[in-house]
């Protein structure tokens, strides 16, 4: 029997005992309205997904910097990196995975419209503004009959706050040790009896960072190319190991990398009447990034420092060349303009249509490999990319059973990538020329419509689909531009809630999906020290997923529920790299199949009038099924996908006090196809992580209240590629009025 038909009799077992289990809960209790999953407003109980929410009260227990901070108890869920607030301090992206499906297949949306990057796909994880976060629905499963490409695993919708009462609120932070830096915010929202409303804040962050990031040698002078000279003896090398095995030396540290970042925001609503509204904002989102010096180890038979050269471990030479590892100042800074209506159109029909335009700037600085830390020649990276969505939805019934979802949906996506030469690496404005240049240029028009058909009083039957007509092109350097091109992709969907008796509800779905190529997939050559060259290839065709899903929710009593998922995706058309031989350039193709089946278990009770408990558990078993690049991946995990997934956590309220204790468990991830990264506790491994937090608040009076947490309260060592944070406390004061 293999796991997944094991998975299978878990949900088979649940339903034998929750099924037989007098229930006094009313169906209501418990319940919470999301839009996502259906695009309309609906209960949990009502909508076919296993949607998982976080509000702002969730939000409030945490010790919460940056929106991945509170999502550990979102099942199937993997963030690691740029996600979490208390990470390396590198720029926000991360590594992502839900239900085993990365970062760039699942979709991102902010207020309903996306955000991840118009060149890469990714997300950066500090553009939404805590503060003003109502709360954040989490849809795993195949969402592209709603929402097109990127939705292969899923989408997360980050929904904020509305001007509905007036509230203003003032924070500050602390935090010592690895999460040393400053946090500050203050945040208003009010409506008036005209109707006009209004919502803005301000918030800033400071993090000192602290060493994350090694300079280790393992390729001998005799296998590089070309080979180095005779080498130096040297002291203080510490003997490690690769993430793969291999023999290899610690010689220093990269240094910290101290950041700062800046939001802002600005919302306008106004009621029409009683149930139309229109609205209009801006957000603000600003990071700059710098680094300290690297610190060599290596220490030559004059005792001096050693940074380059060749140098000799136990009779052996190595190439050691620190600049060839070297961090680089980095800026990014998003703009979001949007504006919308939500209201009616007649008697019965729904009408909603929005706007939404970001603008992004990111780029950084570097050395060449032959310059020093003070200054010498170098190359700025300017990447700026925008993105522009627009969207028309009309929601109406069709006789006494049927609701209708239909609408139109545009998607732009624009980069324009220079790399300048810089007479000095230390000077943005020292540019000389230009040596390298892309620009990407994609468009998505979308149609859509959903069926929500009551067949009976317990079932519920949702029939959908999307058509999206993708273009894309493109040009790199000084070749001639790529021809325009276009795919279309069909993606439906079928499924279906099924209320067995009050305290059992029933979930099926079938659904396929795709995700288009990014323009950096598309048309950006990249040529890294570390990893070698990898070719665009403006012909790649979107990647496909088919996913089926059965699941249930269980009211065990008034206080306690009970979820659980199975789920079966196959995945074609992956984009892979493919290597060429005796080189080191790899090139962009379709080139994989892959499976991913699992189970996640999820539970939610009150065990006093006092304390919470929420508890979660999924299981992924992913595998590639083909891979013509990569034979040796075959049967082996994806990456970035752990196989076991865990989270517990506590939450109390007894009078003035408040606390919350989270535990969160993810077993070790893979970074490479063939899965022989193996080993743990070494530089740029992918660790098993167990993280406990623990945070613990008091009110003072009415409008202040202050809160102590401590984070990785067990002090685990770990990587995540980067070195996770020690033991680290934060305090803070929040004022409300």
């Amino acid at each position: 029997m293999n796991k997944f038909t094991v998975s299978s009799a878990v949900l088979v077992v649940l339903l034998e005992i929750f099924g037989n289990t007098a229930c006094a809960a009313d169906a209501g209790t418990m319940d919470e309205v999301v839009v996502t999953a259906t695009r309309t407003s609906a209960t949990l109980s009502d909508t076919p997904a296993a949607v998982t929410v976080v509000n702002a009260k969730d939000i409030e227990e945490k010790n919460v910097s940056r929106l991945g901070d509170v999502l550990d108890q979102v099942p199937g869920l993997y963030l690691r990196g740029g996600a979490l607030g208390q990470s390396q301090g590198t720029i926000g992206t991360s590594g992502m995975s839900l239900r085993g499906i990365d970062q760039t297949k699942t979709l991102i949306l902010l207020d309903g419209q996306p955000i991840q990057d118009a060149s890469s796909g990714k997300v950066n994880w500090r553009i939404p503004f805590v503060e003003d976060i109502a709360r954040v629905e989490v849809v795993p499963g195949s969402f592209s009959s709603l929402y097109g490409s990127n939705a292969i695993g899923g989408v997360v919708n980050i929904i904020t706050k509305q001007p509905d009462k007036r509230e203003f609120t003032a924070k500050v932070k602390k935090g010592w040790g690895d999460a040393s830096g400053e946090d500050a915010s203050i945040y208003f929202r009010d409506k008036m009896e005209n109707g006009l409303g209004f919502s803005g804040g301000l918030g800033i962050q400071n993090r000192d960072s602290y060493v994350n990031d090694f300079v280790v040698v393992s390729t001998p002078c005799t296998l590089s190319v070309p080979p180095c000279g005779a080498g130096t003896a040297v002291t203080g090398v510490q003997p490690t190991t690769t993430r793969e095995g291999a023999l290899a030396y610690l010689v220093g540290d990269m240094g910290t990398t101290p950041w700062n970042s800046t939001h802002a925001t600005a919302k306008f609503f106004f009621d029409l009447n009683a149930r139309d509204k229109i609205y209009a904002g801006v957000n603000h989102q600003e990071t700059d990034q710098k680094y300290t010096q690297f610190n060599t180890y290596v220490r030559n038979a004059g005792s001096a420092p050693v940074s380059s050269g060749t140098i000799r471990i136990n009779a052996v030479d190595y190439s050691l060349n620190f600049n060839a590892f070297s961090s680089q100042p980095l800026h990014e800074a998003t703009t979001r303009y949007f504006a919308g209506y939500d209201g009616t159109v007649g008697n019965n029909f729904l009408l909603k249509a929005d706007i939404a335009k970001i603008e992004r700037k990111y780029s950084y600085t570097a050395s060449s490999t032959t310059n020093n830390w003070n200054g010498g020649a170098g190359t700025l990276t300017d990447a700026p990319n925008d993105g522009l969505d627009g969207s028309v939805q009309l929601t109406f019934p069709v006789g006494a059973r049927h609701v209708m979802v239909t609408g139109l949906a545009l998607h732009k996506d624009s980069v324009n990538q220079k790399i300048y030469t810089l007479s000095n690496w230390r000077n943005p404005d020292s540019k000389t020329a230009v040596n390298s240049s892309y620009n990407g240029y994609s468009t998505t028009a979308s149609v859509f419509a959903q069926d929500e058909f009551s067949a009976t009083d317990a079932l519920k039957i949702y029939l959908g689909g999307r058509w999206d007509d993708w273009k894309t092109r493109g040009d790199y350097i000084a070749t001639p531009p790529y021809p325009e091109r276009s795919v279309s992709a069909f993606s439906p969907k079928a499924s279906a809630v099924y209320q067995l008796k009050e305290s059992v509800i029933l979930r099926a779905s079938f659904g396929r999906s795709f995700r288009a190529p990014t323009n950096q997939d598309l048309y950006l050559t990249t040529v890294s020290r570390r990893e070698g060259t990898t070719e665009s290839n403006p012909n790649l065709h979107p990647e496909r997923g088919t996913t089926w899903e059965v699941g249930g929710e269980f009211r065990v009593t008034d206080n306690t529920k009970a979820t659980v998922a199975c789920y079966d995706t196959q995945l074609s058309d992956l984009i892979y790299l493919d290597q060429i031989p005796n080189t080191t350039i790899s090139r962009r193709i379709n080139a994989g199949k892959a499976q991913i089946q699992g189970v996640e278990l999820s539970a939610t009770t009150r065990l006093t009038n006092w304390l919470e408990l929420d508890a979660n558990y999924a299981h992924i078993n992913s595998r590639m099924l083909e891979n013509a690049t990569d034979p040796l991946s075959v049967g082996k995990r994806l990456t970035d996908a752990p196989r076991n997934i865990a989270g517990l956590g506590l939450t109390m309220q007894q009078g003035a006090w408040s606390g919350s204790l989270n535990a969160h468990y993810a077993s070790h991830v893979f970074w490479t196809a063939k899965n022989d990264d193996v080993v743990e506790g070494v530089p740029r491994s992918y660790d098993a992580v167990t993280t406990v937090n623990a945070k613990i608040g008091y009110t003072f009076s009415k409008g202040i209240k202050g809160h102590v947490a401590v984070n990785n309260l067990l002090d685990e060592r770990s990587y995540s590629y980067f070195l996770n944070p020690k033991r680290n406390l934060v305090a803070g004061l929040d004022f409300t009025l």
